[in-house]
């Protein structure tokens, strides 16, 4: 019995390190694209403001699915929508606001900065392709 406990309690343990390790991966590839797709403008972001985007982007990667966190696009923020992203993040983490309702606007901000590129780079066209 107490060799069934121990062992359930070290398999719940490594599904919790595994879960970790796989979400900073996930927000360490997010912010190399991030940065690449700022380029010059990353360095206009501060220590914090980078901190802040690394948190959200782990809080959305363990809120979403998979195939939702695949659909993000992050070296299609220009910095305008960086700058929105930081605030929301600032604000739920010093301020406690809603968590659901603020994670959602952050996928609205990243989907509609990846719409808003690609009509830039189209010359106006408003519609990405299927």
């Amino acid at each position: 019995m107490i060799e069934s406990t121990s062992r359930q309690t070290s398999d719940e343990s490594l599904g919790m390190r595994v879960f970790e390790v796989s979400k900073q991966r996930a927000v360490e590839r997010c912010l190399a694209r991030w940065r690449n797709g700022l380029r010059a403008d990353w360095t206009l972001l501060s220590h914090d403001d980078v901190e802040n985007l690394r948190w959200i982007a782990g809080e959305i990667w363990a809120a979403n699915s998979r195939e939702e966190w695949d659909k993000l696009h992050f070296s299609k923020i220009d910095l305008h929508h960086t700058r929105l992203i930081v605030s929301h993040a600032d604000r739920l983490r010093r301020h406690h606001v809603n968590r659901v309702q603020t994670l959602d606007a952050v996928v609205e901000l990243l989907h509609n900065s990846r719409v808003e590129t690609y009509a830039r780079e189209r010359g106006g066209e408003d519609t990405l392709p299927c």
